[in-house]
């Protein structure tokens, strides 16, 4: 594709490939049985009807599927942003990225402010639609209200064909890059991610005042004009309670998650850069950024990490925020609430924040 570097799909086997269809057939049964079931569900399940049936296909696929099977199926991420900008009638604008990627701009990217937004998926799956849909439909309403802002949406290499630090030189690579190349002032500029991409957010953050011993260091004349972690993965231990109080209201699995953190790591210990969380609670003192914002989802799996997590760096750097939504499960405006125009609870307090900040 135009624009973009060649993007790694794994090539199945036999045996994988013949496994496909048994999966789908899965995903459908257990969307069916949750259907049935739902009318019934208590108040362990999700409080809405469709969230229910939702979070339960979306459960049976992660656990069900390989990391190579789901690579396999799903667009890239250079494929789904040229879609999704040709079916919107936009331009797309790529550019070269140090470490063998490349970066995507959404909005005008002369824009004076910059969001750079690293996406989740368990380090191990593509940006999706929902993804870009997502920040243009924001970048329309904010910069309808006065604002001058565009989203670098950078590509790091998933997993398994490269692992841990890799995905956080790539992400640290795109902030000079903006900070350089495209001549912004940190003060311009908020870094921000959901999930996986929260965990680089945060690491990227980190970063900047305790350097990655493998990775070049990022000097700043200003502090950043703000940081969020939306449902950021900054812990990979399932020892929370909310592992078990919310198994039958979110999307993710314990067990598909492991997965993903397995390959992440690749036989490493985490750390303070792999996991945030582990990072000592005095190096957030001299965070450099003016603000941090945390969002997690009440109903979802990731709450009781996040809960601690939030605890611990306001402890620290005063300057924080964190915001619980209620009835929303792991990025609930990507998934089950994917395209509502009003929006989840948290993506309207991530609305508000970007427009204070910039």
């Amino acid at each position: 594709m135009p624009g973009s570097k060649v993007v790694q799909v794994p090539q199945l086997g036999f045996w994988e490939k013949a496994d496909l269809p048994f999966i789908q057939a899965s995903v459908v049964v257990q969307a069916l049985y949750a259907a049935i079931t739902g009318l019934f569900r208590g108040k362990a399940s999700p409080r809405k009807y469709s969230h229910h049936v939702t979070a339960a296909a979306i459960r049976g696929m992660i656990n069900r599927i390989s990391i190579r099977q789901k690579q396999y199926l799903d667009p890239t991420t250079p494929q789904t942003y040229h879609a999704v900008m040709q079916r919107r009638g936009l331009q797309p604008e790529v550019v070269e990225l140090p470490h063998d990627t490349e970066g995507y701009w959404l909005g005008n990217k002369n824009a004076k402010n910059v969001i750079i937004y690293y996406h989740g998926g368990g380090f191990a799956m593509a940006a999706g639609a929902t993804h870009f849909d997502f920040w243009l439909d924001l970048l329309q309403v904010i910069n309808e209200n006065g604002h001058d802002i565009a989203v670098f949406f950078p590509r790091y290499t998933l997993t398994p064909h490269e692992v841990y630090p890799t995905q956080l030189r790539q992400s640290v690579g795109a902030l000079q890059y903006i900070l350089t190349d495209a001549g912004r002032a940190p003060s311009n500029v908020i870094v921000g991610g959901d999930s996986a991409g929260g965990n680089l957010a945060m690491a990227v953050l980190l970063h900047l005042s305790h350097p990655h011993p493998d990775i070049d260091p990022v000097t700043l004349s200003s502090p950043l004009a703000g940081v969020f972690g939306y449902a950021p993965w900054i812990n990979f231990s399932h020892d929370w309670p909310s592992f078990k109080e919310n198994v039958y209201r979110d999307v993710l699995t314990d067990q598909a998650l492991l997965r993903w953190s397995n390959a992440y790591l690749d036989g490493k210990q985490g750390d303070s850069w792999s996991e945030p969380d582990r990072a000592p609670v005095e190096w957030w003192q001299d965070a450099k950024t003016e603000q941090i914002l945390l969002l997690a989802g009440g109903d979802e799996l990731l709450l009781g990490p996040i809960e601690s997590f939030a605890k611990k760096v306001k402890s620290a750097f005063p300057n924080t925020t964190f915001v619980v939504g209620y009835d929303e499960s792991h990025d609930a405006h990507l998934y089950v609430e994917a395209g509502s125009k009003d929006g989840t609870q948290t993506s309207r307090e991530l609305r508000q924040w970007i427009a204070s900040r910039l």
